[in-house]
């Protein structure tokens, strides 16, 4: 005599404020901070050019990294560098800022002595972006295209940077220079909506990783 088979019965979890639905989003966010710190990690800790080595920012760049820094000619360009550029603002970059999980900012020196930065920043469910910024001493030396054609040379490899986005102010000609002259393509343009460079026309470009890399 054959059992009689038991209904599948479905199980529905009803989601309640502040109870798993909560559990799930953190879930979610510490897994997306997992997965963006594995793609960050997978880059070198240093990375050598013919005139540059990039490397991890450190506590002996701070007294270059304020006098670089603190320039409004700069900062005007930037979204995210404080103006003033303070000991405090230096000290954070160092020791917080570049330990985040959701960047890989890396000091840019030449014969040892810092000159800027550049890196990526991670955000869900866009590619990673890159930014940068170089003293003004340094400008007019092709060393900003050296080292952001070091740093996606060594991304490419991983097969996580397939495709790389970057922003810039759209009257900022010697930032969009340079990466046009890394292979960044223009595909639109929007509106700055960050504090510093509020409701500023901006010009959006992608990169993607050639074929044969």
């Amino acid at each position: 005599m054959k059992k009689a088979k038991l209904p599948i019965v479905e199980e529905t979890v009803m989601f309640r404020p502040g109870g798993t639905d909560r559990s799930i989003a953190e879930l979610a966010a510490a897994t997306h901070r997992l997965t963006m710190r594995r793609i960050r990690d997978m880059l070198p800790g240093k990375i050598v050019s013919k005139r540059l080595v990039l490397r991890a920012p450190m506590r002996g760049d701070v007294p270059e990294l304020i006098r670089l820094a603190d320039n409004k000619a700069i900062a005007d360009k930037l979204a995210r560098l404080p103006s003033p550029y303070t000991r405090a603002d230096a000290v954070g970059f160092v020791e917080i800022f570049s330990q985040r999980g959701d960047e890989r900012p890396y000091a840019i020196t030449l014969n040892e002595r810092f000159a800027g930065v550049i890196g990526f920043s991670y955000h869900e469910g866009r590619p990673p972006e890159l930014g940068y910024w170089l003293g003004e001493p340094y400008w007019g030396q092709g060393l900003m295209t050296e080292a952001g054609r070091a740093l996606i040379d060594a991304a490419h490899p991983t097969h996580q940077y397939d495709l790389v986005a970057a922003r810039a102010l759209a009257d900022n000609a010697g930032s969009l220079n340079v990466l046009e002259k890394l292979g960044f393509k223009r595909v639109g343009k929007a509106k700055s909506e960050a504090a510093a460079t509020f409701g500023k026309p901006i010009v959006l470009l992608e990169l993607r990783r050639p074929r044969w890399m």
